[in-house]
């Protein structure tokens, strides 16, 4: 389609042009808008995004688009995954996380769509398994109680299928992720990448995941391990977020400034280094 190429375009039963967008990955912007430059220049009717894993905000996108775009449009949302039973060959699963309105509308039983989430909800809607929403409480629990000892304005606001932990202004600092990625993980919001930052693992005997498009780094949490000492966590992430506004992003002559063998330093009390300074200096002249 003119300089780009989608990738399959037929019709359904009903006659409808059907789009179908795949990412063999975490979704991210540039395959939004792809999808939608896709469904203006070809008129579909119904379009399906496939990906690997669909991020919050673009599922919430999608949803957005399905109760704001004109009647008859439709997006799909799906997440596919390969299984293997027993001895059998592997085989594709796929997973529908967002449906129209019209779908949604029409299920007025046990399974209408729920507008205010909890842990029950979780488990019930979205069948997430006990055992990785009881990480997810635990993890929260110690969040609060970290935000309490140190006089944070921060709430929690539970999402589909995660828990924001915000500031002032309803910007995002910490995410508790029990259904999207790699989840159970704990996240923090940053400007930038761990390596831009220097940042050394305070976690290194958990999973890491950094997640560029949502600027998150996350740790996979085990059900039935105890949630981590999270001292570290904040004095990690407080340096960037500010207590009002978005976050700022960092100066390319911050990143470029960074000396390698800085970051946070690992073992004994968990301490500052000249980053962590150096981001405080930054901070204060912009926040």
């Amino acid at each position: 389609m003119g300089r780009y190429s989608l990738d399959l375009l037929l019709n359904d039963t009903r006659g409808r042009v059907v789009l179908v967008e795949n990412q063999l990955e975490q979704t991210d912007h540039v395959h939004l808008g792809q999808v939608l430059t896709y469904c203006a220049g070809t008129q579909a009717e119904v379009v399906i995004w496939i990906a690997q894993s669909m991020t919050e905000e673009h599922a919430a996108a999608l949803e957005w688009l399905n109760s704001n775009t004109v009647s008859g449009i439709e997006f799909f949302g799906v997440e596919v995954e390969v299984l293997r039973i027993g001895g059998s060959a592997p085989a594709p699963n796929f997973r529908v996380v967002v449906k129209p309105n019209t779908y949604t509308k029409g299920s007025h039983g046990s399974r209408a769509r729920v507008t205010t989430w909890t842990w029950e909800a979780y488990v019930e809607e979205l069948r997430v398994p006990a055992a990785r929403a009881e990480v997810g409480r635990l993890l929260l629990d110690a969040v609060v109680n970290e935000i309490e000892e140190r006089g944070l304005a921060w709430q929690p606001v539970m999402n589909k299928g995660y828990v924001a932990i915000q500031r002032s202004g309803g910007y995002n600092a910490l995410v508790i992720d029990v259904y999207w990625n790699k989840a159970p993980r704990l996240a923090a919001k940053l400007p930038a990448s761990p390596d831009e930052l220097g940042l050394a693992n305070p976690y290194p005997h958990l999973q890491q995941i950094w997640t560029p498009a949502e600027r998150e780094w996350g740790w996979t949490i085990p059900p039935g391990t105890k949630p981590p000492d999270l001292r570290p966590l904040f004095d990690l992430v407080l340096p960037f977020q500010p207590t009002s506004g978005p976050m700022p992003a960092l100066r390319n002559s911050f990143l470029r400034e960074r000396k390698p063998e800085t970051g946070l330093r690992r073992g004994g009390e968990y301490g500052q280094t000249r980053t962590l300074g150096r981001v405080r200096s930054w901070a204060s002249t912009r926040l």
